[in-house]
């Protein structure tokens, strides 16, 4: 018998084994295809989209970039899986289904264990049936760089490849059903985004939505009650992901699951069976790698007893690694307003720094949310580029509580993106 079952390789799965793991517990990871360790995450999610933006700055040729990241990716993935045997992980490649909340059947064989987490992951959403549309399973298996591209889908996958594409020197179009791209983001921070997309002559139609896909490359969308027809060469599906947890017999032994078909869990990745836990993207948290990593940790930790604190999920940061870069955490005017939080403001332009300036990366700003009363940050937005390590340092300040002042004492880098935080907090107050 296993102390923990862990179903599932992606960022959730794979750090519950290996925190199992440290704290001596007889763990074995089980992941369906180990062609796919890693998850959505490693090979077709944030990684291999990362390394396609990246490579776009310097490489034009789609099919060397498509070599070049299949190679990190492929690196990553052996890596990962000598990091699990070393953590004395046991792997079995195999699909998992309940037969007890005490025991799973794979491959043909019963697996007993004290205690489960699921970390299945989520699949794309197929809202269109059409052998001319992909999504990011199929991107792979393009040949090279289609002339034009329509994204359905404005989200933060929709915005990425969107930037992509566009990088490369395709004609991008972006159809979005919301009022806008990055929908329910800090207004000013998506106005930005979306000035910066057409100035880059990606052609964006917001409250619209696909009506008719057309085997000749034509496609009819809905904008505000009126039918448009566009041409496109290659069609993209961006459109949310669903949880994947059909093949877990789960109704059998009666976990619970929330409205949108997701696992349902409690603060401390618990479902109503007390020995299952879930976490990462088969529950209804943002999918995101990162959230993912906390949540298995918050489980494991339950598990071993060590009452772990709560994930806040207002205070995780969110990115956006389009072109420009665009970042989220905490609070903006408007939920400070909701929450009768009397702020401060404090905004800052990337053209006042001198890095960005040096680097011709002028375009961006960062706006801050001051607690008056608390006399610290609430809430960051930043759009900009290279505002990755921005973002953790304003996650480490918000979910610390650290005080203003106290930041003010710290001596950042010359030149450097960070300083534009502090140079807000000093000159940027509105």
């Amino acid at each position: 018998m296993y102390d923990i079952v862990i179903i599932g390789s992606g960022p959730a799965g794979y750090t519950a084994a290996l925190e199992s793991a440290k704290r001596k517990y007889k763990v074995v990871l089980i992941e369906k295809d180990l062609h796919n360790l890693g998850g959505t995450c490693l090979n077709e999610g944030c990684i291999p989209l990362k390394g396609l933006l990246y490579y776009s700055k310097f490489l034009k040729d789609y099919n060397e970039i498509i070599k070049v990241v299949t190679d990190k990716i492929k690196k990553i993935r052996e890596g990962l899986l000598v990091r699990l045997k070393n953590a004395g992980v046991d792997i079995i490649e195999g699909t998992a289904s309940f037969i007890s909340k005490d025991e799973i059947k794979c491959n043909d064989k019963n697996i007993k264990a004290k205690n489960f987490i699921i970390a299945t992951g989520s699949a794309q959403k197929q809202i269109y049936n059409n052998p001319n549309v992909f999504n990011t399973k199929k991107i792979f298996n393009l040949t090279k760089t289609p002339f034009s591209v329509l994204i359905i889908g404005g989200g933060a996958i929709g915005c990425e490849y969107a930037s992509f594409f566009n990088k490369m020197g395709t004609d991008t179009t972006i159809v979005e059903i919301l009022p806008s791209l990055l929908y329910g983001e800090d207004e000013e921070l998506v106005r930005t985004l979306e000035r910066e997309f057409k100035k880059n002559k990606i052609k964006i139609f917001s409250n619209s939505k696909v009506a008719e896909i057309k085997k000749d490359g034509y496609i009819t969308i809905d904008v505000n009650n009126e039918k448009v027809e566009l041409k496109s060469d290659f069609i993209f599906e961006a459109t949310g992901r669903k949880a994947q947890i059909d093949e877990l017999n789960l109704d059998a032994i009666g976990v619970t699951k929330t409205q949108k078909g997701f696992i349902d869990v409690n603060c401390s990745m618990r479902t109503n069976i007390p020995n299952i836990y879930a976490a990462g993207d088969c529950i209804e948290t943002p999918m995101l790698a990162y959230t993912a990593y906390a949540e298995a940790e918050v489980a494991v930790k339950h598990i071993a007893g060590e009452n772990p604190d709560p994930i806040d999920y207002k205070f995780i940061p969110k990115i956006v690694f389009s072109f420009p870069q665009a970042g989220s955490i905490g609070f903006n005017e408007i939920k400070a307003q909701m929450h009768k939080i009397n702020y401060n403001v404090y905004k800052y332009f990337f053209k006042a720094n001198g890095k960005a300036v040096v680097e011709g990366c002028e375009t961006g700003f960062i706006k801050l949310i001051e607690d008056k009363e608390e006399q610290r940050i609430i809430g960051g937005f930043v759009i900009g580029d290279e505002i990755v390590d921005m973002m953790n340092e304003l996650s480490i300040m918000i979910n610390n509580k650290i005080k203003i002042y106290d930041i003010l004492k710290s001596v950042h880098v010359h030149p450097s993106y960070s300083e534009i935080i502090v140079e807000a907090l000093k000159y940027g107050k509105i």
